[in-house]
């Protein structure tokens, strides 16, 4: 058996797409989100990635387009760790915590570095703070074993080019760990149709369990 985990990052439109790809094939995940970044109930448009307008989802929506699926911090405004003194940024982590506690009902242990900075300090910290994982964006070709659930490493970005050959690696190890943007896929329906297939074909393996990152360190 190989357990398959993937997360997220920073709570954009295209999410609530990938969403449904997600419960068409009964697959888990996990939404890293800033809510300090996204408005009560307008939708922003906050950057561009290459020549596609990256639209934020408005908090209101969040909690249905999250619906069945673990929510984590991402900070509330997405500072790099290396960037803020250590009290503000770990009241960046704690405040998006809380956040998703309340607005989304469920436990939210779990944390995604934004740009996969970290420092000693702020591992400590939010280890200190009961923060079960923090994601890197550092891939590892074995996830487990995890020396340090703060600085979790995954196996690669789903848009790797040899995704398939780092899955095949990753088989001894039992655990596979992919994450991404889903503003990445962009409007591209070529991009969303393999994507789509991609999911499709992981579910279908008969050995793979889709798990939530949490149960990686769990």
């Amino acid at each position: 058996m190989i357990r398959v985990a993937q997360c997220w990052d920073d709570g954009v439109l295209n999410d609530a797409r990938l969403a449904d790809i997600f419960r068409k094939y009964q697959a888990k995940a996990t939404f890293n989100i800033n809510p300090g970044l996204r408005e009560p109930n307008t939708r922003t448009n906050k950057w561009k990635y290459q020549d596609f307008e990256v639209q934020g989802l408005s908090l209101a929506e969040m909690p249905s387009v999250y619906k069945g699926f673990k929510v984590a911090s991402h900070t509330m405004r997405h500072p790099n760790a290396d960037k803020i003194p250590v009290a503000d940024f770990v009241r960046e982590a704690v405040d998006a915590r809380k956040y998703i506690e309340d607005h989304f009902q469920q436990e939210a242990p779990g944390f995604a570095w934004p740009c996969g900075v970290t420092t000693d300090d702020t591992v400590k910290a939010l280890s200190d703070c009961g923060f079960a994982y923090g994601r890197t964006t550092k891939n590892v070709e074995s996830v487990l074993p995890v020396a340090e659930p703060l600085r979790l490493h995954s196996n690669c970005h789903f848009l790797n080019p040899n995704f398939w050959d780092i899955f095949a690696k990753a088989r001894p190890s039992g655990v596979f760990y992919f994450w991404g943007h889903s503003y990445e896929l962009k409007n591209d329906e070529a991009k969303w149709a393999d994507f789509d297939a991609k999911i499709a074909r992981l579910s279908a393996e008969p050995d793979v369990q889709w798990i939530d990152v949490i149960d990686i360190v769990r």
